[in-house]
């Protein structure tokens, strides 16, 4: 039995006067995958079991360059960084991940990319949830996009 929410809807609930712009992204696997566009980040809503949750997301994919800077920091210096971004990432309602190149869940010092997802369950799934998921994970994505400055903040010179 599926909790009525189709593309249409979904569609209909993103606020237009918030989002620069809504595409829909092909994804053989889910019943509907769209980019929304906020601010220069494009983030992903997507359902992919008829009655699973309504997933808003992105990840990140972080260079060498980033990869090698992360690895290269004094272990307390790391720390600090780990630390900057698990403080922020816990402020809002998401769940996030480092992953390696194959998308299995590493270290930090390890990561290749990182992703943050907010899952909506059927039965709270409404246009304010929605549109609170997007911000959310809006939010989490611009603090994450600057992650050379954040690695600048915490390095010992």
């Amino acid at each position: 039995m599926s909790n009525g929410v189709n593309a249409k809807q979904i569609r209909n609930w993103i606020d237009d006067e918030l989002v620069d712009g809504v595409e829909t992204y092909p994804d053989p696997e889910a019943e509907f995958n769209f980019t929304v566009d906020m601010s220069n980040i494009l983030l992903h809503v997507v359902k992919r079991e008829p009655n699973g949750p309504v997933l808003v997301g992105q990840q990140i994919e972080y260079g060498d360059d980033i990869q090698s800077r992360i690895q290269e920091l004094a272990t307390a210096d790391r720390q600090a960084l780990l630390v900057r971004i698990r403080e922020t990432l816990t402020t809002v309602p998401v769940v996030y991940g480092f992953q390696d190149e194959m998308g299995t869940n590493v270290r930090f010092e390890d990561m290749s990319h990182l992703f943050v997802e907010r899952r909506i369950y059927p039965e709270e799934l409404d246009r304010p949830t929605l549109m609170s998921g997007l911000v959310d994970v809006w939010k989490a994505m611009r603090y994450l996009d600057d992650i050379v400055a954040l690695i600048d903040s915490v390095e010992r010179r």
